[in-house]
């Protein structure tokens, strides 16, 4: 007597496995490899719309590229919006070639919670600047200085660079850790994915000459903490407004010098100085690009892992 898969029960039948196709459909290095084809053709795609139709905005974008004279916060807006646009369009397709949705990429609002956990990482990425400036000033190289704005240029200011470093958050957790971890987890498990990620995020930052060696270590550390939090909270909310926070701390209020660059030296709310070794300082980084810095990251993984331990649920 012969068997063949029409005689079998049709829950029996099982399609078969290819390069391609694992038992949950596409797997999961082919997903991430359209996502990044999506991504690269719709960024390209808006760039060149920008700069032949939207011109004001094409001459931000070049501006934030030659990185020549002072950064402002409308060139990271438009930089930044870009890019999160086609982000968006990346995880709609994904979206729809999966059968699933956009908040399922770590965006999720269960329990409702989105807002509480943005709030937090607000928090955390507040306290980490902080904390590094005033380890520097013990070691007496860093002032915070007198805010040096009027008031109407405080809020100004502040509300411009809030929005442009939410959009920072926003688009490099979803692209560095939210679509891209979530889906190669499924192929190489949850912290293989997220330290390959970390890696490619810190190693992204070596196309700005200021950062130092140590700096790229950090911010692979960076995503490391924000990867940690999605695995324990189970979104990217807190992510977001960590790395919206550490930004805001870094660019808006204490602004440490950028190798030399005007950067931001004219819509910073406090003068503060900073001096000695790069190591110690950060140099071009930013204060986390340090020996302080690599101290405080482990502390903040120490922390964070007892303040929110393990779940049942975690991603990946």
């Amino acid at each position: 007597m012969t068997t063949s898969s029409d005689s079998l029960p049709r829950s029996e039948v099982t399609k078969p496995h290819t390069i391609f196709v694992g038992p949950n459909g596409i797997r999961a290095g082919w997903r991430f490899a359209i996502f990044l084809l999506i991504f690269v053709a719709a960024l390209g795609f808006f760039q060149t719309i920008a700069v032949k139709v939207l011109r004001p905005v094409g001459r931000l974008l070049v501006a934030a590229e030659k990185q020549q004279t002072e950064f402002t916060p409308y060139e990271l807006m438009a930089n930044e919006a870009i890019s999160l646009l086609a982000l968006i369009v990346a995880m709609f397709s994904m979206s729809r070639i999966e059968h699933r949705r956009i908040r399922d990429y770590g965006f999720s609002t269960r329990a409702n919670d989105a807002g509480r956990r943005f709030l937090e990482g607000i928090v955390w990425g507040l306290a980490m600047v902080l904390v590094l400036c005033t380890l520097l000033k013990f070691e007496g190289h860093f002032t915070f200085g007198a805010i040096v704005l009027s008031p109407a240029a405080a809020i100004h200011y502040g509300l411009l660079w809030a929005i442009a470093t939410v959009l920072v958050g926003f688009f490099e957790e979803g692209f560095f850790r939210g679509y891209t971890v979530l889906t190669l987890s499924h192929g190489m498990g949850f912290w293989p994915a997220a330290f390959l990620m970390s890696a490619i995020f810190g190693l992204s930052h070596l196309s700005d000459h200021n950062y130092t060696k140590i700096g790229v270590l950090t911010a692979a550390l960076f995503g490391l903490v924000a990867c940690f939090s999605l695995r324990r909270t189970g979104s990217l909310w807190l992510a977001v407004g960590y790395h919206a926070a550490f930004d805001f701390a870094e660019t808006y209020l204490f602004s440490p010098p950028n190798g030399g660059i005007a950067n931001i030296s004219t819509t910073h709310l406090f003068g503060s100085t900073i001096s000695g070794p790069s190591w110690l300082s950060g140099g071009g980084t930013g204060v986390e690009g340090s020996v302080n810095g690599l101290v405080v990251f482990a502390v903040i993984f120490v922390l964070f892992d007892w303040i929110h331990p393990a779940r049942q649920d975690a991603p990946g």
